[in-house]
């Protein structure tokens, strides 16, 4: 049976990461048309039944703040000067995600940067046992090899018997 080329099995893992990474983002940003959308997307609801954006949230809090965004958008704010409003007066925790810029970054890179480990070490491991199953004899050469070795054992212990009884 011919073994995969490992670089080729590789990519493919590649491809299947980047692709399974940026659907749901792609989908997300198709239903946030509007900036209403946007907005409540981009903000938590602080109310203490829920760890919910404020789209997803179904309390009387988030019904207020929907509201709320909804008249500060009407009055001609942009989206990103209502999300600034709103981290201005309930601090950093009520953005859904952190902003992608100094320490922040961390946040975005590394689940990127350990899925990339994680797929070099499976190369890896999978080269290594590849060739360590290479090293080893044929299962007929070690089978052959072994029986004149072990009957050889049996005759000495036999023989150790009959001397010691």
């Amino acid at each position: 049976m011919p073994r995969p080329d490992l670089r080729r099995v590789a990519a493919a893992l590649v491809a299947f990461v980047a692709i399974a990474v940026h659907a749901p983002a792609d989908s997300a940003r198709a239903a946030e048309t509007t900036p209403q959308h946007q907005v409540e997307g981009r903000l938590m609801c602080y109310c203490s039944c829920s760890n919910l954006t404020v789209r997803d949230c179904s309390c009387g809090t988030a019904a207020a703040i929907r509201n709320d965004i909804a008249a500060r958008l009407a009055a001609g704010q942009t989206a990103d000067q209502v999300v600034a409003a709103y981290v201005a007066e309930h601090g950093e925790q009520i953005r859904s995600a952190p902003e992608p810029e100094g320490f922040n970054l961390i946040a975005w890179v590394m689940p990127f940067a350990v899925i990339l480990a994680g797929m070099v070490m499976v190369v890896a491991l999978a080269r290594r046992w590849r060739m360590r199953g290479a090293a080893l004899p044929p299962p007929d050469a070690a089978g052959a090899a072994a029986a004149p070795a072990d009957r050889a054992t049996l005759e000495r212990i036999e023989r150790e018997m009959r001397d010691t009884l």
